[in-house]
């Protein structure tokens, strides 16, 4: 921006520019004019001479008086500005002359010319007029006068001019300059006096007055000051007694809005207290009610199993189903309030996908069985096998939606889909859908669908029951584990649910299974369903599987290497070819079927799994389902519970599965049975006066005969609030009461296999081996291995690191070790390392802790040496 010029100098500008521009064009003009005056007048009064000249000289030249022209001449030349006279006659020739000589412009002299010519040169004029006689009348001439004038006259009136002209404008340039400096010294003081009066008013004493003489603006701007500085200090003093005015209410509001805060946070601390009393109240009355709940269900399945009138098994039978009713409710609201109040604490751990959502869909195959729904899993080719999350939970957000999708379903199928986004190397997201065929939801609908406590309408609430808190509680799950959930729905198409969540993707996952022996195998798939078949041809071909599909039993060709025959109950046509096969083949069906012993084919149940077909596609095994009638004779099992009906009711379902069983009523009379002798099994309650079962179990896991013992957590609790806690307390597994046959079942096979060798050997727990293999040998077989092969680093790597003194060193060794013993069956070793773990943490002294974990390395070495893992765990 350009500078402004201030008002002095603006003042003399506007003051000299002015003048000096008019000045100067006046005298020029003047000036200018004053000489073209002089120039005209000089020039007539040279026609007039020479007019004169020619009259005088007409009569001489008549008479030819050559002296009396002379004297003409001579008396012409005495005219101001005359400097020289010539006389021509006709034939140019001088007659007369005065003056200096100058050569006659002949070439401007026309016989045609009556009038003066006029010839401007830079030594003076020349002016010729003809001479004509009087007596003659003609044209032409009789003579010529010449006249020639000089400037010196002419330049010294111009000098003059000149003169008078510049000592005007110097003139009026000083009278310019002294009327702008004396406006200027008034305006400086003016301005000094306002500007002090202005300054005096932002930053001085506010008593003054500015006064300037006169009756101008100034004076008035003056006044003008004086009244805003009268009406600022009226503003300055009301101003003083509003702010003191303020301040006083703002100190009385302060102090009001203090008393609120304190009042609001105390009316906080309440309802927060409120709120955990609530939620802890909700917890525990959840709690509470599972415990008869437990006892309701436990006795009505006893009561089942013995013989009953019709309308006893009947009221029984409602009873139970009643119960489950309520515990499915219970579970709803205990979840709820585990998300309410903050406390779920998710599980990280390995999780194989197709697993999880296989067991999921085989566990809640019954009822979708009962409506003739259909089942089928797909998994988008690149999705991640293993990945680290809490399974527990994953799997109740699968049940949870799988669940709801067969409840408002009457015919057609659902549909699990996974499709996977891979963000890196190390994170994939993973989004499963279920899709069902059933009643759909309406725009409004699904706007209160994730609501708490909320369903689509009443007429909902009614037909199907429920609390309205699935949906919530998987929501809320699936927000802990920072994924996102949304649905797709139009009434009466059916319902599309899907989440999405970021996993962490587990690379060095062992395999379960080498699926890559299948690779180029040709198969044989009969199977009516499109979706069905789909979902199974997706995965045989992961494998490497060539597989040709039939959907008309008529056309199909059993030529292949496999054979897999799709088929329910009521299909006659499929069941008359199996009758007649000459071949085993693989059986899918809703229900297992249990063949004779002679029978040569495999039967699996739909939805079935993929490990199951795997074998049975390899004939590594029958995949037949376990007989109800199997026992467990000689079994030690330690059941420890605070409440004797849970007691009666967990001995009664072992001693039917001919278990010795032993019972304590807390976790102190379960330190002394476990002093006395050691059992196969341990099941320990968590919440229990005098000692709870998780430092119980921690007790048992450092002393006594029970130190590689498998523990089952039971709790009323449907999930453990931290998975961890139990884990690093050497607890092996966790079951969520009221506990069925079936689960019972289940872990008794699971953790009490009887090996070919002796199973009294200390470094290897054999049943905890299969265990966290669930049951499969030839995967606890690898894991052990691996385990094994790296303990010889593992020892040299502790030997120098605390010759150095290396706590760091070690406690990285230590914690490597730690990760290998939690998939392999080392309870020893695991026990030591948790010991090393502790001293660590707390700073002690560690060469025994490390001492006791060489000697536990040394004790496995041994017993690797003694053994073939090979046929370690054949059964």
């Amino acid at each position: 921006m350009p500078r402004r010029l201030g008002i002095r100098k603006l003042i003399l500008i506007m003051g000299l520019l002015p003048v000096l521009t008019l000045s100067l064009g006046l005298s020029t003009y003047l000036m200018y004019s004053q000489i073209q005056e002089l120039r005209s007048m000089m020039t007539e009064r040279a026609k007039t001479s020479i007019a004169h000249l020619a009259i005088i000289a007409e009569h001489m030249l008549e008479a030819d008086h050559g002296n009396s022209m002379q004297e003409i001449a001579t008396a012409a030349l005495e005219e101001q500005a005359v400097r020289a006279v010539v006389i021509y006659n006709a034939k140019l020739e001088p007659v007369a002359q005065a003056g200096p000589r100058f050569k006659l412009p002949t070439e401007q002299i026309s016989p045609a010319n009556t009038e003066p010519q006029l010839i401007f040169r830079k030594d003076g004029l020349f002016i010729l007029q003809p001479i004509f006689s009087s007596s003659t009348p003609s044209n032409v001439p009789t003579g010529w006068a010449a006249m020639q004038f000089n400037w010196q006259q002419l330049e010294i009136r111009q000098y003059q001019t000149l003169l008078i002209g510049t000592i005007f404008l110097i003139c009026a340039i000083i009278i310019c300059i002294l009327l702008c400096s004396y406006i200027n010294q008034l305006l400086t003081r003016d301005l000094n006096t306002l500007r002090q009066a202005v300054s005096r008013m932002v930053s001085g004493p506010k008593n003054f007055h500015a006064h300037i003489p006169g009756d101008d603006e100034f004076s008035e701007i003056a006044e003008e000051l004086n009244l805003l500085n009268i009406a600022q200090q009226n503003e300055l003093q009301e101003l003083q007694r509003n702010i003191e005015q303020s301040n006083t209410d703002l100190r009385e509001t302060l102090e009001t809005v203090e008393v609120q805060n304190i009042e609001l946070d105390l009316a906080r601390r309440e309802a927060v207290n409120a709120s955990r009393i609530k939620s802890e109240f909700l917890a525990n009355t959840s709690h509470e009610i599972r415990t008869p709940l437990n006892g309701i269900i436990g006795f009505s399945n006893i009561l089942l199993k013995s013989e009953l009138e019709i309308r006893q098994r009947e009221a029984i039978e409602t009873i139970n189903s009643s119960a489950n009713s309520l515990l499915t409710i219970i579970n709803d609201i205990l979840d709820f309030s585990k998300l309410e109040a903050g406390k779920l604490v998710l599980d990280s751990a390995p999780v194989n996908l197709r697993e999880v959502i296989e067991d999921t869909l085989q566990i809640l195959a019954p009822g979708a069985t009962d409506k003739a729904l259909e089942l089928i899993l797909t998994i988008q080719e690149g999705s991640p096998e293993t990945v680290l999350s809490d399974a527990l939970r994953l799997k109740q957000i699968l049940t949870n939606l799988i669940n709801n999708a067969i409840k408002f379903t009457q015919s057609g199928h659902i549909l699990v889909n996974v499709l996977s986004n891979p963000q890196s190397a190390n994170h994939a997201t993973v989004t499963v859908q279920v899709s069902d065929t059933g009643i759909g939801l309406s725009k409004e609908q699904q706007k209160k669908i994730f609501k708490d406590f909320g369903q689509a309408d009443a007429s909902i609430t009614r037909q199907y029951g429920g609390t309205g808190l699935g949906l919530v509680i998987v929501k809320g799950l699936i927000e802990q584990m920072g994924g996102e959930i949304g649905l797709e729905s139009e009434s009466g198409r059916g319902t599309t649910f899907w989440f999405t969540i970021n996993f962490a993707v587990v690379d060095n996952a062992i395999k379960l299974r080498d699926f890559t022996t299948l690779k180029n195998n040709t198969l044989a798939l009969y199977d009516p369903s499109f979706l069905h078949a789909n979902s199974l041809n997706m995965l045989l071909q992961s494998w490497g599987v060539i597989v040709r599909h039939y959907s008309d039993i008529e056309h199909l060709q059993t030529d292949a290497d496999h054979l897999v025959i799709c088929a329910d109950n009521h299909d006659e046509a499929a069941s008359q070819l199996i009758a007649r096969l000459d071949r085993s083949a693989v059986i899918l069906s809703p229900y297992t079927h249990a063949p004779d012993e002679n029978d040569q084919h495999y039967y699996l149940s739909k939805p079935v799994s993929h490990i199951k077909l795997f074998d049975a596609l390899n004939r590594e095994t029958k995949t037949t389902s376990r007989t109800k009638n199997q026992t467990y004779p000689n079994t030690r099992v330690l059941a420890v519970d605070d409440n004797p009906s849970n007691l009666h009711i967990l001995s009664s379902f072992l001693n039917d599965l001919d278990v010795i069983t032993t019972t304590a009523i807390d976790g102190n009379d379960a330190l002394l049975r476990c002093a006395e002798q050691r059992f196969d099994l341990i099941f320990m309650d968590i919440q229990m006066p005098k000692l709870d079962g998780i430092e119980a179990s921690r007790r048992i896991r450092v002393q006594g005969l029970n130190q590689d013992t498998p523990i089952i957590a039971l709790s009323a609790y449907l999930a453990p609030e931290n998975p961890l806690q139990l884990r690093e307390a050497g607890i092996n597994d966790y079951l969520s009461k009221p506990i069925t046959e079936h689960q019972l079942n289940e872990l008794l096979s699971n953790y009490l296999v009887e090996p070919k060798i002796d199973q009294v050997q200390r470094p290897v727990d054999i049943a905890q081996c299969l265990s966290l293999a669930k049951g499969r040998a030839a995967l606890a077989t690898e894991m052990l291995g691996m385990l094994l092969e790296s303990l010889v680093d593992h020892k040299e790597s502790l030997i120098t690191a605390l010759q150095h003194d290396d706590f760091e060193r070690i406690a990285e060794i230590n914690h490597g070790i730690k990760g290998a013993c939690c998939y392999t069956g080392t309870p020893t070793l695991h026990g030591k390392v948790l010991a090393l773990e502790k001293r660590l943490e707390s700073n002690d002294k560690i060469d025994d802790p490390v001492k006791a974990v060489l000697a536990a390395i040394d004790e496995l070495l041994r017993w690797q040496n003694e053994h073939d893992l090979s046929v370690v765990f054949e059964s």
